[in-house]
């Protein structure tokens, strides 16, 4: 049954690849009725709600996988997102200063919650968390180059 599982949920993703959200959502949600716990697919099927603008939906499954994997920074990273397309940006400031606990080096966050700062009018913010995703950036650069001789 497990194998079963995933190969649906890669079916789900080729969807999502293929820009098919719609089917995408059908098989993430299949994947779900399977296996209740299955964080990904809440995950999945949050962002292919977002790109169909099933925005409430969307944030449905963003908590579900939150409330399921609470110490997950990827889950509160794209409930900041869904918030922000929300225009709840208090909220998503939130969400994204509690990925950025959790992960301390996600410059994604960063940068997005630097976004969101921009959209409140918070423009110092916004600069420092610009500035931090871009330093993240290239330190993640700098230890992922490899030397050989």
């Amino acid at each position: 049954m497990k194998q079963e599982i995933e190969e649906l949920f890669i079916e789900g993703q080729f969807k999502f690849m293929d820009e098919d959200f719609q089917g995408a959502i059908v098989i993430f949600s299949r994947v779900i009725e399977m296996d209740p716990d299955a964080v990904k697919a809440y995950q999945a099927r949050a962002i292919a709600n977002l790109r169909t603008d099933n925005r409430k939906e969307a944030l449905e499954d963003i908590d579900m996988a939150i409330q399921k994997e609470p110490s997950n920074p990827r889950l509160h990273y794209h409930k900041g997102a869904i918030l922000m397309q929300l225009d709840q940006l208090d909220e998503a400031v939130e969400a994204l200063s509690h990925a950025i606990t959790l992960a301390p080096d996600y410059a994604p966050a960063y940068l997005l919650r630097s976004q969101v700062f921009e959209k409140l009018g918070e423009e110092e913010a916004a600069a420092a968390d610009f500035s931090q995703s871009v330093s993240l950036r290239k330190e993640e650069t700098k230890s992922s180059k490899v030397v050989d001789f």
